[in-house]
């Protein structure tokens, strides 16, 4: 019998051996030093996809099972075997279908560019420090989209039916992850309002002093897992309604970035062509 969908619930994270040294990672599961950034949140986040999209999950898809998946991923990686597995950094793809059937595939990923993804979530642009902090990796370039992209289950899940982040994407000629790129797409819904980017959560600087303030999920934004890890830690608060708006985003303001994958970044935006 086929499915009743024709989508899967997705999630990526991070495998990479320093995850391990981070306390606030290894608190973020439950007390033991994982190599996965934010793996617990992850599988959160899966229980809370199906649960919006009515679909019934086995009581054995635990967070265990969940990791084992991940190792065996890991080690199945056909490069794994010629150096030592946590000197090594993939990007783990977590697919869940219909009604709970789990598959994980880990490619070989570039290796973070700082030891700690979440610093930068603790620099602010104000007068005294205009400018954001060294860093290894260059500035993203976030284009204000021209389109609007309607708030619904499809932009508060992550799943495989990604036709509106790939139009947005294709406004800009920027082609689908996970081929790099450098540029990415301020999106907002048919009321104005800032949700995400194609493949991130963002948080604008707002208020004097100054603080990261990311769109409310109420604007119909993906809760990602490193979003939802910064709101618990303070590090970025909710808008409230109105305060993050497309007429209210400014050309060339400093933005904060961030997903389960790569932690924070620091962008730039820019509006018109």
């Amino acid at each position: 019998m086929s499915s009743p969908v024709d989508f899967q619930l997705i999630s990526t994270t991070r495998f990479e051996g320093r995850l391990t040294e981070l306390d606030w990672n290894t608190h973020a599961f439950n007390g033991t030093p994982s190599p996965y950034l934010l793996l617990a949140y992850h599988y959160d986040r899966l229980l809370d996809a199906a649960r919006i999209h009515g679909w019934p999950v086995p009581p054995e898809f635990t967070l265990r099972i969940l990791e084992e998946a991940c190792n065996a991923a890991v080690t199945a990686d056909s490069t794994a075997s010629r150096l030592n597995v946590l000197e090594r950094s993939f990007r783990i793809r977590i697919l869940l279908s219909y009604p709970g059937i789990l598959s994980v595939t880990a490619s070989p990923a570039s290796p973070l560019s700082s030891r700690d993804p979440s610093a930068l979530s603790l620099w602010t642009p104000s007068p005294s420090s205009p400018e954001p902090p060294p860093q290894d990796t260059l500035l993203l370039v976030v284009h204000l989209d021209t389109v609007a992209t309607p708030a619904n289950k499809f932009t508060r899940t992550k799943t495989t039916r990604r036709d509106h982040y790939t139009a947005s994407r294709n406004r800009f000629n920027i082609p689908p992850p996970p081929t790099p790129s450098l540029d990415d797409v301020l999106l907002y819904n048919d009321d104005g309002e800032i949700t995400e980017t194609s493949i991130r959560n963002i948080a604008f600087a707002r208020g004097s002093p100054p603080r990261w303030v990311t769109p409310s999920a109420s604007t119909g934004c993906l809760p990602g897992v490193m979003r939802r890890w910064l709101l618990e830690q303070g590090r970025v608060v909710e808008a409230e309604r109105g305060e993050l708006t497309r007429d209210a985003v400014v050309d060339g303001e400093y933005v904060l970035t961030f997903n389960g994958f790569e932690g924070c970044r620091i962008g730039r935006l820019k509006l018109g062509s």
